[in-house]
C-alpha cells in the first residue's frame, strides 16, 4: 500500500507532487533512475532492480516511496516542510529522515538531510551543544634540533593504487621536511609504529615527541609499540 493512498493533498504538498510530475516528464533524473524508468516502458525486458519500481499517474515509485527528481530546489522544499514549519519544530537529522522517508525517496537522501540540518541557521543559533566545551589550542614549544618533534598524520580513503589507499605523512616540526609512506586507511597505531621504524627511524633516529590529529590515545599506543620494537 503506497504511503499517500487515501490522503487528500492540498496546498504546498499538491504543488510538490505537481513539480515531481513535471520533473519526471523533463527527464530530470539520475542515470540509474532514468534507466529503471526506461525499463518500465519495456515491461518484457525488466531486471530484478527495475521490479522495485512502478509508474503511477506520472509519478515514479521506488519500494512504495515517491521518487523525487534531481532538483535541489524541490528536494529542499520537501525537507523544509518537515523541518522549518512551526509544527515540525526543527527536529534533528534522523527524525527528519523518518518523516521524509514516509512518502519520498531519492539517492543519498540521508546525506542531503544531514547537510541541510547542519547548516540550518536557526538551529545553529538556538540549539545547545551536547558535549563538553572544547579545550583551548596549545602552541608548540620552539625547537632547536631537527627530527626531535614530529607530526604523524594520515590522508585516507584515496583511490586505490598498488593495493594502497592511504598515505602516512611524517613532518619535522623544525625543518618542515616531510616523508610520505604508503599505507592503508584502516592502519592502527601499532601498524603506524612499524612503518615509522622501517621508513623514518632508520634515517633520523629516535624522536622525542609526537603530535597527531588522531589524539593522545593514538600517540600513546604508537610510542609504546615503537619502544617495544626498539627494545627500549
Amino acid at each position: 500500500m503506497h504511503a499517500l493512498e487515501g490522503v487528500e493533498l492540498t496546498g504546498i504538498e499538491q504543488k510538490i507532487l505537481s513539480d515531481i510530475h513535471k520533473g519526471n516528464q523533463n527527464g530530470d533524473q539520475e542515470e540509474p533512475i532514468a534507466k529503471a524508468a526506461r525499463e518500465l516502458r519495456h515491461s518484457a525486458n525488466r531486471t530484478v532492480h527495475s521490479l522495485e519500481w512502478s509508474n503511477i499517474n506520472g509519478l515514479l515509485w521506488f519500494r512504495g516511496k515517491i521518487y523525487v527528481p534531481q532538483s535541489l530546489d524541490l528536494r529542499r522544499q520537501i525537507v523544509a516542510l518537515c523541518h522549518n514549519t512551526h509544527i515540525a519544530g526543527h527536529p534533528g537529522r534522523w527524525k527528519i529522515l523518518e518523516l521524509v522517508f514516509r512518502n519520498y525517496w531519492w539517492p543519498q537522501m540521508s546525506r542531503y538531510i544531514g547537510q541541510y540540518v547542519s547548516t540550518c541557521d536557526l538551529c545553529l543559533w538556538t540549539k545547545p551543544w551536547r558535549h563538553s566545551p572544547v579545550g583551548e589550542l596549545q602552541p608548540l614549544s620552539i625547537l632547536d634540533a631537527r627530527w626531535d618533534t614530529l607530526s604523524v598524520n594520515f590522508v585516507v580513503e584515496l583511490p586505490e593504487s598498488s593495493r594502497y589507499d592511504a598515505v602516512m605523512t611524517v613532518v619535522d616540526s623544525v625543518s618542515k621536511r616531510v616523508h610520505f609512506v604508503l599505507t592503508h586507511t584502516m592502519v592502527t597505531a601499532e601498524g603506524a609504529a612499524r612503518l615509522f621504524l622501517h621508513h623514518i627511524w632508520k634515517l633520523h633516529g629516535l624522536l622525542k615527541r609526537v603530535v597527531s590529529d588522531r589524539g593522545p590515545q593514538f600517540i600513546a599506543l604508537f610510542t609504546k609499540e615503537l619502544y617495544r620494537l626498539l627494545g627500549i
